[in-house]
């Protein structure tokens, strides 16, 4: 039924109406299916927000991994002149109320904002975990993990339901120009602490570099599915979210780094990804995560390690007897020889020729094959690194400051437009 309603922006577009009604008359609109209840002036009104609340909502529970009903009731209401809100609603995070001077930003953000913070607070108890603080929940400068969640996600909304799913990778835009003179925002400020909605433009660009360490980290090899119910669990208990992200990602960090190095090289590869489709660091990343199985080993954290195929005699025999394993791996290289850069195609497809070696059974053979695609590999990586670098370079001289401040404020003038247009009474339904 949610789905039956013509266009997406639709939804949003009849969210943020200024028109004040002189009657304090409310329609109320109730999914039992998520326990969202709206309240506006107007049946349609209340309708259509409640479909957009949901949507909202299925985005939020996709990324936590979550199922299920909600214990409690989510109550999202239009504010009209002389409707004072008491001191109670007002500390009740599962409340959100949207003004007419409310722009679409802080509306949006502080309905994802109240999704998240609702399944933080009926996440199950862990055994040994600290006692859930609530008072952290009516404060949103102590909730930093719950913000930058929902400012990436918010992000999200506006430009794909708002402003069309291809200007994401031109918004991204901003933050690839920002990296190519190695500017990079804080780890630390943006999971630590954040900025609050009220400081537009400054708030817009947060959201593209919340939205950004969002995909870096979905993306991310091996990741576990509860990561980010993890980050809100420490965040309930009161726990310092760096300490909690460190915890959780540490593994993934650079030799003898932290996590600014870590965070710098992720969204540098996912901006480039999203900017020229399979770059050559991706390439590099799931050659890497192909041609090596993981092995336990020791303790601490160097107890998982990755090993190389061909020195692990038993799972040869393994991949051999398993054919549809075997096919799988064999497959998964074609598909990357496909993605990649040209300069790489040549190198991957040494991969495959070797694959097929270990399935006709030679595996000495097949070791000195798939070490020399390896080889040839690295040295075409290196090529395909040298000519991206020059391109990279070559782009950030041919475009000036002025330009890249263009890109930015061409942004914020397309969130005013789109701002604007939801003003205009004849797109609301009678």
């Amino acid at each position: 039924m949610l789905n039956s309603l013509p266009g997406k922006a639709l939804a949003i577009s009849i969210l943020l109406l200024a028109v004040q009604l002189p009657a304090a008359t409310f329609y109320t609109e109730v999914i039992q299916s998520g326990r969202i209840r709206v309240k506006a002036t107007t049946e349609g009104r209340s309708r259509a927000v409640g479909v957009f609340v949901s949507r909202c909502s299925e985005r939020v529970d996709k990324l936590l991994g979550l199922s299920g009903q909600p214990q409690k009731t989510l109550t999202i209401q239009e504010a009209i002149s002389g409707d004072e809100e008491e001191e109670e609603e007002k500390n009740n995070p599962l409340r959100v109320r949207f003004r007419p001077d409310m722009n679409n930003v802080e509306v949006v953000h502080s309905i994802v904002y109240a999704l998240i913070i609702r399944r933080e607070m009926e996440l199950p108890k862990e055994k040994d975990e600290e006692e859930p603080q609530p008072s952290l929940w009516n404060k949103k400068r102590e909730t930093p993990a719950a913000n930058w969640l929902a400012a990436g996600i918010t992000h999200r909304i506006l430009v794909e339901e708002m402003g069309g799913v291809g200007l994401m990778s031109k918004d991204y835009e901003i933050a690839r120009n920002q990296y190519s003179l190695r500017e990079f925002p804080g780890i630390d400020m943006l999971v630590g602490g954040g900025i609050d909605v009220e400081f537009r433009p400054l708030f817009e660009l947060f959201m593209i570099h919340a939205d950004l360490l969002l995909l870096s980290l979905e993306t991310l090899r091996h990741s576990q599915p509860e990561l980010f119910v993890s980050m809100l669990r420490g965040e309930r208990s009161g726990r310092d979210p760096l300490v909690v992200f460190d915890e959780q990602l540490g593994k993934f960090y650079p030799e003898g780094k932290g996590r600014q190095e870590f965070y710098e090289h992720r969204v540098a590869i996912i901006s480039l990804q999203r900017h020229r489709g399979g770059g050559a660091e991706m390439i590099a990343e799931r050659v890497a995560e192909l041609e090596t199985v993981p092995s336990v080993g020791g303790s601490g954290p160097d107890a998982l390690k990755r090993v190389r195929l061909e020195e692990i005699p038993k799972l040869l025999e393994d991949y051999k007897a398993d054919t549809r394993a075997f096919m799988r791996l064999e497959q998964r290289f074609k598909d990357l020889q496909m993605d990649a850069p040209y300069l790489l195609r040549d190198s991957l497809g040494r991969y495959v020729e070797a694959l097929q070696l270990l399935r006709e059974g030679k595996l000495r053979r097949f070791g000195k094959e798939f070490k020399k695609a390896r080889e040839a590999f690295l040295k075409a990586l290196t090529k395909q690194r040298e000519l991206d670098a020059y391109l990279d370079e070559y782009e950030r001289r041919s475009t000036s400051v002025n330009a890249r401040l263009d890109d930015f404020m061409e942004i914020i003038q397309r969130y005013q437009r789109i701002a604007d247009s939801l003003y205009q009474e004849e797109i609301f339904p009678k």
